[in-house]
């Protein structure tokens, strides 16, 4: 048993070295993807280098976006497809003719056959078209039928021994028949240029070298026709025991041959195999049925279950470990004319230029992070520590400090070398040509994955889940002196730090920063930052070479450099996407393997890219399709060729654009706008179809343009639209709205002036009434106060006629007093005496007043109080001369009311004139009179 595990892994290894190989991309499409039949016997390119597949299911055309599957009209299988002047022909089962292109865009049939169909045979497949000589040759395996399509005639050649492939060379056209036998067709006739004798060898292959013609066979080998014998060639070994079904001359000298089972074979124009691709590096199958090279050099295969594409013109070649030895590569490096490549399953080695594969450098089985050349030695940074590499010997440094991520030269000590480890940092030395560890930095137990040295015995250190530090050792780098930890740059998920002409660069999803100094630490460098935005961040792992500073985004290669007329820093990108790279994110590497070919580690191997054949990709951007799309029922295609018109019941509208790109590594990218509904351009993306739902009715034009790598299409896509109005906002509908609005109007503007009226009306007669009413109701109050006011002047009247009368009573019985003394027997004096007597009796100055002030305030109303309120200090004497003047009463008048003299009157005028604070120029009455 431990003699059988050997021999085992000895021949496993042999035959991954053996079918290992670095390849072009290859892009593959399953049955399910293109909506077709599993073979494809025959592809074409037409004018605007869409491709077109005839398969079992009937035409094929791919625009690089889409696929579109046409049925034949005769539900037969397609056998042969040839595009040629905006016509893509085919021919099928009893059947051949061509495809045009409709208004909408989509394929017609057309045949050729109606007039030639008493010319077929029985059972008569085309398996073949053929360009020669503006002539169209569609080939069955019984006749060869001639088309012309500028007369449109038809003219067949029927061997005598059927056709079994047609060939074409810069000057003539060959055929084979039944028999093997080889003829040259001149003028329409067939002349026999090689008669085999049996058993034949079976020709697949034939094209002229050297004024010869070279044969390709079936299954046995490579011939070359000479005086009309078969001469055995030693062309094409490796094909030998290989059953060759189709072959395509290339157009760079060298040929393509599709196997039975074996795959693809691509030749140089030497005759030495370039390429060998089978399933395993890609291919939909191993049995190859149809070749075809398009305008761009890529190699489309048509199989037995599938199609594939080739890019034999692409920048990339890819080294896939389809076994798992190799894995997933962290990082490369050309040491001694030999490529090492550090992977998660150790470190292997194979030279540079050679054909050799990878191989295991013994005892380097681990995970291997980083390849490091320093003063003409090889470091690995490896899981269980530091190795140096020197061919296919690995030497071990040890492990003191854990495994070890990478390595970084000490400034001005070219002795010295300062590594990142597991659990912090570590010395290395070179002591009698050999480099050994030295010593662990105390002061620091952190992984230290990304390392950056600069100036001054100082490093800087970022790590994923604390931040950036920055470390100042000792003369000695023995131990830290001092630390910090900087608050800016944040931590971030896959950051990076490196080192990079001179300066330590930062890199994470906050932008790129660069280091000031030790104390300053680092700041964000907004021209860099700005370069890159967040949605393109994927990792900021960098790798850096002398003049480059490399970086992968979601969308691209890209790299810093300094420009040619400035020293800032500017970015250049190739778009190819991370996701097609394949490269294990926070891990990605890029290293230059010599001339202007870098290598991209990735999770199955490698990629090699050639810089300078990075191609401008020259493309023209086409509207494929336009479509309405109805709520309910098909899609309705639009015209491309004039301005679309769309019911408004269809108003929701898609557009696919196409630009006839077959790289595998790059994508084209598209952007729109829809004036009539927004000036803003669309951002970049990759998906070639535009829709928009439920546009409102209007006049549209869209607008669309498109990038491939770095370069703009040749064109730009304008398609003019209009979504009609509904039937309810039409032209007819807007006059019946107008009016139906206006009869409304009119109707409403009637009632409501009806309505108003009646109401106006209403209002007018309850205003009457209640102004009516108001009025009565003044009337009565007037006549009530009226009736009040007359009330009380008859009950002023009545009290002044009784005092009046009470007056005169009393002045009839005081005089009748006095008659009665005066007829008294009493003596005349004593008489006399009581006639005084009884006359001072009688007069009450008191009483008269009070009689005079009733009947005063029963005719001036509020006198007194009116007086009282504007001159308080007024005495009772005061208010009655002030009463006697409102009657605008004299001195002399008012005199013997008071019993005084009219002297004594002005006087008590005078003081009256005091007390209320008269002016000069005011008269006294005239002042009573006004209150």
């Amino acid at each position: 048993m431990l003699r059988i595990i050997p021999v085992w892994f000895f021949f496993l290894l042999m035959s991954w070295q053996l079918f290992a190989q670095e390849l072009p991309p290859v892009a593959s499409f399953e049955p399910e993807l293109y909506n077709g039949g599993s073979q494809n016997w025959g592809l074409s390119q037409d004018e605007s280098d869409f491709i077109y597949v005839a398969n079992n299911e009937g035409l094929l055309e791919y625009n690089g976006q889409r696929w579109s599957t046409y049925p034949s009209p005769n539900e037969t299988l397609v056998r042969s497809v040839k595009a040629h002047n905006g016509r893509i022909y085919t021919g099928m089962y009893m059947d051949f003719g061509y495809w045009e292109r409709t208004a909408s865009g989509a394929l017609a049939y057309q045949s050729l056959c109606d007039n030639e169909r008493d010319k077929m045979l029985p059972d008569e497949h085309f398996w073949n078209i053929i360009l020669h000589e503006g002539y169209l040759v569609f080939q069955s395996l019984d006749q060869l039928f001639l088309y012309q399509p500028e007369e449109g005639s038809i003219r067949v050649i029927t061997p005598e021994w059927g056709v079994s492939k047609v060939f074409k060379t810069a000057k003539s056209l060959y055929f084979s028949d039944q028999k093997q036998g080889l003829f040259r067709l001149e003028g329409g006739t067939a002349v026999a240029v090689l008669e085999q004798e049996s058993p034949a060898v079976f020709i697949t292959h034939l094209w002229g070298k050297a004024g010869e013609l070279v044969l390709q066979t079936a299954t046995d080998g490579c011939y070359r026709l000479e005086d009309g014998a078969l001469k055995k060639t030693s062309l094409h070994p490796f094909l030998e025991g290989k059953s060759v079904y189709s072959a395509s001359n290339l157009r760079l000298g060298g040929r393509a041959f599709g196997t039975v089972s074996n795959g693809v074979y691509v030749v140089g124009p030497d005759g030495e195999l370039a390429y060998h691709l089978d399933q395993v590096d890609g291919l939909s199958n191993n049995t190859v049925l149809s070749l075809f090279e398009d305008a761009r050099s890529n190699l489309w295969v048509g199989t037995d279950n599938g199609i594939s594409c080739i890019n034999l013109s692409s920048p990339f070649r890819k080294f896939t470990d389809n076994s798992g030895q190799l894995g997933t590569v962290h990082a490369s490096a050309v040491h001694g004319g030999n490529l090492y490549l550090g992977s998660n399953q150790g470190l292997f080695v194979k030279s540079v230029n050679g054909g050799d594969l990878p191989r295991l450098v013994p005892g380097t089985r681990g995970q291997v992070w980083s390849l490091f050349q320093h003063q003409g030695v090889l470091f690995c940074g490896h899981d269980r520590g530091t190795f140096t590499i020197d061919g296919l010997r690995a030497e071990s440094l040890g492990a003191q400090n854990g495994g070890t991520w990478g390595f970084v030269p000490v400034p001005g000590r070219p002795d010295l070398l300062l590594q990142g480890n597991y659990f912090g940092l570590s010395v290395l030395t070179l002591t009698s040509g050999r480099w050994l560890f030295r010593n662990k930095v105390d002061g620091f137990d952190y992984s230290a994955r990304f390392l950056a040295a600069s100036a001054e015995s100082e490093a800087y250190i970022s790590h994923e889940y604390r931040g950036v530090y920055g470390l100042k050792l000792d003369e000695g780098f023995r131990k830290v002196t001092d630390l910090k930890l900087y608050n800016t740059p944040e931590k971030g998920k896959n950051a990076g730090l490196t080192s990079f002409q001179d300066g330590v660069v930062y890199f994470s999803r906050d932008g790129v920063f660069t280091l000031q100094d030790f104390d300053g630490g680092f700041q964000r460098s907004a021209p860099l930052s700005n370069s890159i935005s967040k949605t393109e961040y994927t990792s900021g792992k960098m790798t850096a070479e002398a003049k480059r500073l490399w970086f992968f985004t979601a969308e691209s290669i890209s790299f810093f450099h300094r420009g040619a007329l400035s020293d800032d820093l500017q970015r250049q990108t190739i778009p190819v996407p991370s996701r097609l790279i394949d490269a294990k994110s926070g891990y990605e590497n890029i290293t230059p393997i010599g001339g202007d070919t870098l290598l991209i580690g990735t999770a199955d191997g490698y990629l090699q890219l050639a810089l300078s054949a990075v191609p401008l990709h020259q493309h023209q951007l086409y509207l494929t399709s336009a479509t309405a799309l109805p709520a309910a029922g098909n899609p309705i295609p639009l015209a491309l060729g004039e301005e679309g018109e769309i019911p408004f019941e269809d108003h929701s509208v898609t557009f696919e654009l196409a630009v006839a790109s077959f790289e595998k590594y790059f994508i084209p990218r598209y952007q729109y706008r829809l004036l009539g509904l927004s000036e803003e351009w669309s951002g970049w993306s990759t998906e070639s179809t535009i829709s928009f739902p439920g546009l409102p009715y209007g006049e549209y034009v869209l607008e669309a343009r498109s990038l491939l790598g770095r370069r703009s299409a040749e064109n730009s896509v304008s398609y003019s639209f209009e979504v009609l109005r509904p039937w309810y906002a039409s032209n007819w509908a807007l006059v019946l709205y107008l009016l139906v609005t206006g009869l409304l109007i009119y109707l409403l503007h009637r009632s409501y002036t009806r309505y108003y009226r009646r109401k106006q009306k209403a209002l007018q007669e309850e205003s009457d009434q209640r102004l009516a009413a108001r009025e009565r109701e003044a009337e009565l109050e007037l006549i009530r106060i009226n009736n009040q006011h007359l009330q009380q002047e008859i009950s002023s009247k009545s009290r002044e006629t009784a005092i009046s009368t009470m007056s005169l009573v009393r002045k009839n019985e005081l005089l009748q007093q006095i008659k009665d003394k005066l007829l008294s027997d009493q003596d005349p004096e004593r008489r006399i005496q009581e006639v005084i007597k009884t006359i001072d009796h009688n007069i009450d100055e008191a009483e008269t007043w009070n009689l005079f002030k009733e009947a005063f305030e029963n005719t001036d109303q509020d006198f007194f109080k009116k007086v009282k309120e504007l001159h308080p200090g007024l005495s009772p004497n005061d208010l009655k001369l002030c009463a006697y003047l409102r009657l605008n009463l004299s001195s002399k008048e008012i005199a013997p009311m008071l019993n005084i003299s009219p002297r004594s009157v002005e006087v008590k005028r005078y003081r009256l004139r005091k007390k209320m604070n008269l002016e000069a120029k005011t008269g006294l009455v005239d002042y009573i009179m006004g209150i």
